[in-house]
């Protein structure tokens, strides 16, 4: 008999506004639905942005989206007792989830440390929301939150998932030393841009380039620095297209106020959020990527553009470290603005043909990371030990 994962996450397909936490569940999904049975309760909306109910799906009750069972909850059932009834319907060998904040990850807490939700192995991905430059933002909540959970023991017995080494010493820092942590890479989709052509990516005129940024617009995401250092580009043509939603309206203004106070030979365009593969294409219709993060614990939108065919120009607050050593961009100090200004006007210099050499090279590099086998095994190896038996048999693994 197959095992079964149930998942408690804000938000889940159809969504496309919610950011890169949800394609965590979404490709872990994909990835082992041959091996195991998915039941994922999500909110039935979009995200903070768009609280609109969806209207390709039923409320309150199961759902087949691809290949798992979703039951898209209604705000009224955000008071947790739903949750310990789906737990006892689905009977799962695990459950999985995914943030440390969400409302619904609480819930389900909550309700398993008053004996409500049987003591079934949790396993816990907190998605970079335990980095430094994360918990900055509104410190004050999230430390009360975390020091209560500590109080109460909310967090006893569980299997934290850390997608890389730097998140487990964050999860070591703010959680405890004598906790249980597994590392396993996220996940991405097998493929990207299946039918991606190098000549159609589009041609690069010296004096010119186009930046995008997809994702959310949030403080977190820092775009405002990066018009920042566009202010002292007075030469050259620069389109930068803004895709995301403005998750964060007061941030966004800021951004908006910024652009408005550019040189004449730069243009913002603030298009908004899009679909899935609409903003992949207007990734793929721009020369390169920026992403001057405060912290990413991954970046699915990073591998994404590298499949599109577009160089990163990201801040050294993400795991894509090498990609200098493959010409497939650069991460820079975001303590040094000249750099940025510096390797901005490098880009626009850049001539066709050594911008094709560069765009190649980066496409050729999300070939080669998507194709690693190890991201799959140590992802299995998380739900193993996970659905192997109960937490009272749990043994320590640092």
């Amino acid at each position: 008999m197959r095992k079964r994962v149930l998942v408690f996450c804000d938000y889940y397909l159809p969504s496309y506004k919610s950011g890169g936490g949800m394609w965590t569940v979404v490709n872990l999904v994909e990835r082992f639905c041959d091996r195991y049975d998915f039941f994922i309760v999500a909110r039935n909306y979009d995200s903070k942005t768009d609280k609109n109910p969806f209207t390709t799906v039923k409320t309150d009750e199961w759902n087949q989206t691809g290949s798992a069972k979703v039951f898209y909850f209604s705000p009224k059932n955000l008071k947790g007792g739903l949750f310990a009834t789906l737990a006892a319907e689905v009977k799962p060998d695990a459950i999985f989830l995914n943030s440390v904040f969400a409302t619904p990850v609480i819930k389900f807490l909550m309700l398993r440390r008053n004996g409500k939700i049987a003591d079934i192995p949790v396993i816990l991905a907190p998605c970079g929301e335990l980095s430094a430059e994360a918990l900055s933002l509104k410190p004050l909540k999230k430390q009360a939150f975390l020091k209560t959970a500590k109080l109460i023991n909310l967090h006893r017995n569980i299997i934290w998932k850390a997608s890389g080494e730097a998140e487990k010493e964050e999860v070591k820092r703010v959680i405890g030393k004598g906790v249980e942590i597994l590392v396993a890479p996220d996940l991405t989709p097998k493929t990207i841009l299946p039918e991606y052509s190098q000549s159609q990516k589009l041609f690069k005129e010296k004096g010119q380039a186009k930046f995008v940024f997809c994702s959310r617009i949030v403080r977190k995401k820092n775009i405002r620095f990066f018009l920042e250092r566009l202010r002292e580009i007075n030469s050259g043509k620069i389109v930068l297209t803004i895709v995301g939603p403005p998750e964060d309206a007061d941030y966004a203004w800021e951004c908006e106020k910024i652009s408005k106070t550019l040189p004449p030979n730069i243009s913002v365009i603030f298009a908004g959020a899009f679909p899935y593969q609409q903003a992949l294409k207007k990734v793929f219709e721009s020369h390169f990527f920026v992403l001057p993060t405060l912290n990413e614990n991954f970046g699915y939108v990073c591998i994404e553009a590298l499949a599109a065919g577009c160089p990163l120009l990201l801040s050294d607050r993400t795991v894509w470290s090498d990609l200098e050593n493959y010409n497939a961009g650069w991460q820079l100090p975001l303590e040094e603005a000249e750099n940025w200004v510096g390797k901005i006007k490098d880009c626009v210099e850049m001539d066709n043909s050594e911008y094709q050499k560069m765009s190649s090279a980066a496409r050729n590099y999300s070939i080669e990371w998507l194709a690693k086998p190890g991201h799959e095994k140590e992802t299995g190896a998380v739900l193993e030990r996970a659905t192997e038996g109960n937490t009272k048999s749990f043994k320590r693994k640092m």
